[in-house]
């Protein structure tokens, strides 16, 4: 889970609807609204904002493992519906391992996007559904640097102790939110530990080799040439350690 940036205004289509519902706006009506191009446009406004991974368990989004999360449900009795449409509200995360409760079971053929029992392999917004936690932390809320999460070779996510200390964040807050969101059911930590291996192969020999681990570090950190970063992309910095920081801390943070 890393810091993702934040929408701060609407896209022209959700304006738009705004504008033309007065005060009857609702979120199904905005997703039907202008033929579904108005919420097509919204979806891709945030995910280029997160760099085409999901905002919680960062694996790469595609045009069918995709979906808006509301981080105050619509659910929530005090907040959700003021914040239904408003644009801070709003992320872009993967489908929480339903592909195959949603597309059926051609879905199954991705271990990382579904993983049976279903009722085990649910993440992110499915996991977290309307949990309204004043513990819960919002990724948007997360500092750049240093992480305040790290992952490790068995693919478990956790918190950080000393990077949470360095922010004043209390570790039990993150480990919650890793709780809430299923960030260490079997799918995810399956798929992060097939990530560090495969970092592993290409790596390990060159971990006396600076110059070479540098480079690495920023082919498998940096955007791409179409700004999309890897998926599992804590996984990654987690990997190359302090080198991966010292190129991280070379960039503007406003990305990470």
């Amino acid at each position: 889970m890393k810091r993702i940036r934040k929408l701060t205004d609407p896209t022209p289509g959700l304006a738009a609807y705004i504008r033309s519902a007065g005060n009857g706006v609702s979120w199904e009506e905005f997703r039907d609204h202008n033929a579904g191009a108005s919420y097509q446009e919204l979806v891709t406004t945030l995910m280029d904002l997160q760099h085409g991974i999901c905002g919680y368990c960062e694996i790469d989004l595609n045009n069918v493992d995709r979906q808006i999360e509301h981080v105050i449900p619509r659910s929530d009795p005090n907040r959700g519906a003021v914040h239904a449409l408003a644009a801070a509200n709003l992320i872009v995360c993967c489908r929480g391992g339903e592909l195959e409760k949603i597309y059926g079971p051609d879905a199954r053929g991705d271990n990382e996007r579904f993983l049976s029992p279903l009722s085990k392999s649910r993440s992110c917004g499915q996991a977290k559904g309307d949990n309204v936690d004043p513990e819960f932390v919002d990724p948007r809320t997360l500092p750049a640097r240093p992480s305040l999460t790290r992952v490790l070779p068995n693919g478990k996510i956790e918190a950080d102790t000393d990077a949470c200390n360095t922010h004043n964040i209390a570790a039990a807050r993150i480990e919650k939110t890793i709780n809430i969101l299923g960030l260490n059911v079997r799918r995810l930590r399956l798929a992060r530990e097939k990530r560090w291996n495969a970092l592993n192969e290409s790596w390990a020999d060159y971990f006396d080799n600076p110059p070479v681990m540098e480079r690495a570090a920023r082919g498998e950190l940096l955007q791409n040439d179409n700004s999309k970063l890897p998926k599992f992309f804590t996984t990654s910095r987690s990997y190359f350690s302090s080198v991966g920081e010292g190129i991280l801390a070379e960039c503007p943070e406003d990305w990470i």
